[in-house]
């Protein structure tokens, strides 16, 4: 609250105390500061929790500190903000001229594409026993002791859990959550309705 760190100044207090001081603090002065400490202190709310109100707090700080520049402006023409230009933008930029245009740039600065690409054919992999994917490279013949890194996550799925391989299907008034290989499956639509 603003005061010094001098030892008349400081109070010994246990976690539970310590809670208690904030909570009395955040009745009395309606600071979230306190209100945020005294729930972390006294474990009402997760560490999650925590990080999300502070980050809160810091951000109306900010707002109220430093004014918005776009503030009483028009923001009519805004592109990410006007559907409308929004469509426009997406119409010209899939028109036969622009895309013209875009495939002589590519050729002129010889934009590498599809097989000409030198990463095309190569995969992702990662080393078998890998605990996460940051050793992850590239390769187009898979080396002993590698797996590509969609084998690796599949290898870590939960394959014991009662959702795993299943998917929604549906007859048209009636969703089903089945694996792929049961029989009823040829008869539905993949996907889920809303009934």
């Amino acid at each position: 609250m603003g005061g010094t760190d001098d030892p008349s100044n400081i109070v010994l207090l246990s976690v539970e105390e310590h809670a208690e001081a904030h909570k009395k603090l955040y009745e009395e002065h309606g600071r979230m500061e306190d209100y945020v400490a005294w729930q972390g202190l006294a474990k009402m709310i997760s560490r999650e929790e925590i990080i999300r109100l502070k980050q809160s707090i810091g951000g109306k700080k900010r707002m109220s500190l430093y004014d918005n520049p776009g503030k009483g402006k028009k923001i009519g023409g805004n592109f990410s903000i006007n559907k409308e230009c929004q469509k426009r933008a997406q119409f010209l930029a899939n028109s036969p001229e622009s895309i013209a245009k875009k495939k002589q740039k590519f050729k002129e600065i010889s934009h590498q594409q599809g097989s000409k690409n030198s990463q095309y054919g190569k995969k992702w992999c990662v080393r078998v026993d890998a605990k996460d994917l940051t050793e992850r490279k590239k390769f187009d013949i898979i080396p002993d002791g590698w797996i590509t890194t969609t084998e690796w996550k599949e290898k870590r799925k939960n394959k014991t859990n009662g959702a795993y391989g299943r998917h929604w299907y549906n007859d048209g008034s009636k969703n089903y959550y089945l694996k792929e290989y049961d029989s009823l499956v040829e008869k539905l639509t993949k996907g889920r309705i809303v009934v």
